[in-house]
């Protein structure tokens, strides 16, 4: 059974995409040249800026249309969509650009081109956040559905069933589950009729009116279920399969490689790798400059504070290990006495090796402003999870064996663990997930919103050591 209502809904949302553009850019001509808040000395044609509507929207409908916008959206989430949104306007703008220059005779002065290019961003993500607020309102209320099924009966089915059971507006529906158990026959889980015969697969899919199957079913015996798959699929069911990792973690989004005719399914590496660490580097190197341009007096303050609060230098120096399991030098100002610097241990309430003004650098993180110069030398990132000391890392290693996929990517100044309280004494394990969390699912977006939020959790928390 083929998507009922996905032809007219992606149909309205090209034609509400090509009828914002067309009229944002004629909106744009109007505000630049008769509002009387832009100087000019002529006024182009109209009629000419009205005939450019025509490759202007067939270009950005191209570049959308390549990026993926038109793209079932059901199942996608929030940061995926608003990266297709940038990554199209972006794209279709320079397109558009680069057409206007090479066109003859273009009398378009850079106010209306940056005009047209604030509109045009601002309204088509007004227009998808709608769009995708409508859709998700009214699957929420049971319109617009997809019915589904589920082969297998065990844990990973039933995960299955409740993450998307938590995400009522994808509008997916389980209907039924089965499995090769006869005992299960008629019987319910969580709710959901159980059939115990695999073999009528078929059969129940077409009274159920089924749009899609997910395999959820692991094994040697799940060979057999292939076939059924096979004919499900040429009858128009969309077939899912929940791979079977084995322990293994996945660290970005899984992805399928095809070598000649043979296709893998693979557990890709963190999305941290290639251009993506080179545009956080990029990131990094920039905002940290600007810290550092913003923090020099303070910073010079501190220093002076600390070199008078009590012998010692003012900079205090620890080894850490970082991406790739290589030990760097992490840079702090001292907040302890001279005889106990040394000494290996996390921060603790009421430390008693603190000095006064080590006291209240502690409280404020102030005492990790000199970690700007790490995050500049390449040592650091300023979003990232946080380097421990050498021989805490080969101690946790034990302990904890995905502990060591935190060495995927740089340390940082902050992260998402950070921001939602785990920091220096608290649960180990809680930490690690906040910081696999990270990994898995990084973005330049997610990087502005933990740095955001840093400095609002620092005081929430400014007491805390």
């Amino acid at each position: 059974m083929l998507k009922r209502y996905f032809a007219i809904v992606n149909f309205i949302r090209i034609g509400t995409d090509v009828a914002s553009i067309a009229i944002l850019w004629n909106l744009v001509y109007f505000i630049r040249f008769y509002t009387g808040l832009f100087d000019y000395s002529t006024i182009p044609s109209y009629q000419r800026h009205l005939i450019l509507s025509v490759p202007v929207v067939i270009i950005m409908y191209l570049c959308r249309l390549w990026v993926g916008i038109y793209e079932s959206m059901r199942i996608q989430s929030a940061f995926e969509l608003l990266r297709k949104q940038i990554e199209s306007i972006v794209l279709g703008y320079l397109f558009v650009i680069f057409f206007l220059y090479y066109s003859e005779s273009v009398p378009y002065t850079r106010v209306l081109l940056l005009l047209f290019f604030i509109f045009l961003t601002t309204g088509l993500l007004i227009s998808q956040m709608l769009t995708v607020l409508i859709l998700r309102y009214f699957r929420s209320k049971g319109y617009n559905q997809r019915f589904y099924g589920i082969i297998g009966t065990g844990k990973a089915a039933l995960k299955l069933l409740h993450d998307i059971r938590r995400n009522s507006y994808f509008g997916l529906q389980c209907l039924f589950f089965i499995d090769d158990k006869p005992q299960l026959e008629g019987k319910r889980l969580q709710g959901i009729r159980i059939f115990g015969d695999i073999s009528k697969l078929p059969e129940i899919v077409k009274e159920n009116k089924i749009d899609e199957i997910y395999l959820a079913k692991n094994g040697s015996d799940t060979t057999t279920i292939y076939p059924l798959l096979e004919e499900l699929q040429c009858s128009g069911i969309t077939v899912r399969i929940l791979p079977d990792w084995s322990g293994l973690t996945a660290l970005g989004k899984a992805s399928t490689v095809t070598i000649g005719s043979s296709v893998l399914f693979a557990s890709s590496d963190c999305t941290l790798s290639g251009a993506n660490n080179i545009l956080k580097s990029i990131f990094d190197r920039m905002v940290a400059f600007i810290l550092l341009c913003l923090f020099c007096l303070p910073m010079l303050v501190i220093a002076i504070l600390v070199k008078l609060s009590s012998k010692g230098p003012f900079f205090y120096k620890q080894k850490r290990v970082g991406m790739d399991r290589c030990v760097f030098e992490i840079l702090k100002f001292r907040t302890m006495e001279t005889t106990h610097t040394e000494t290996p241990g996390w921060t603790v309430k009421n430390d008693p090796r603190r000095t006064r003004i080590g006291t209240f650098l502690r409280s404020t993180s102030l005492d990790e402003l000199p970690q700007l110069i790490n995050v500049i030398k390449g040592e650091m990132s300023l979003v990232g999870p946080r380097p421990e000391q050498p021989h805490y890392v080969e101690k946790f290693s034990e302990e904890y064996k995905r502990y060591m996929f935190r060495h995927k990517v740089k340390s940082g100044m902050t992260g998402w663990a950070q921001i939602h309280g785990f920091r220096g004494d608290t649960s180990l394990r809680k930490r690690i997930q906040y910081d696999i969390y990270y990994i898995r699912n990084w973005s330049v977006w997610l990087d502005i919103l933990i740095l955001i939020r840093t400095p609002f959790q620092l005081i929430k928390h400014k007491h805390e050591y």
